[in-house]
């Protein structure tokens, strides 16, 4: 898959967007479903198994991860086909409210684009996040404003906090974590 394909696959289905699952895919995945849990929010899309009889392996589909608080305080994650889920409004503000604070993990494969000082963690903290503009001035891919914390004493100059924009072909949306 060719990274334009990618990347528009990445707006259609953007990690943080909130989307309601199908009736029928939640009634097929009650064990991870509870009645009344009708929504959630992608954390990434997934390329799916082929399922032609080609010798040769592939995707033929994609799933998205929707995270779930399936109790107050308590989450779950479950994959899910592209065709099982539904968007409500695009809204930013949404997106902010449900991504503020959020961990995105980079996953430090060479071509992601950003130069990391050393030192710096994996981690990072969505700060805000806004629509990348094309030359046209119309909203692109989601961009999240980062926080990355790092160490000073592996980092020449001292410092202890790296900001960067990236987006989620360049980060992957943490699920967060049950209360305790």
């Amino acid at each position: 898959m060719s990274l334009e394909k990618l990347r528009a696959l990445m707006r259609t289905y953007t990690p943080g967007r909130r989307v309601r699952i199908k009736d029928e895919a939640a009634a097929a995945r009650r064990d991870k479903v509870p009645d009344g849990v009708t929504e959630g929010l992608i954390l990434k899309v997934i390329p799916l198994p082929s399922t032609s009889a080609s010798d040769i392996p592939g995707f033929d589909s994609f799933g998205v991860e929707v995270e779930i608080e399936t109790s107050p305080g308590l989450f779950d994650s479950l994959i899910v086909s592209t065709d099982d889920v539904e968007f409500g409004p695009l809204s930013l503000d949404q997106l902010r409210r449900d991504l503020w604070r959020r961990i995105v993990n980079f996953p430090r494969s060479s071509g992601i684009g950003i130069d990391f000082p050393p030192g710096a963690a994996d981690d990072g903290v969505i700060d805000d996040v806004r629509f990348r503009s094309d030359a046209l001035g119309r909203p692109t891919d989601l961009v999240a404003s980062v926080r990355v914390p790092v160490d000073p004493d592996k980092n020449p100059e001292g410092i202890d906090v790296f900001c960067t924009d990236a987006d989620f072909i360049q980060c992957v949306l943490r699920a967060r974590k049950s209360s305790d």
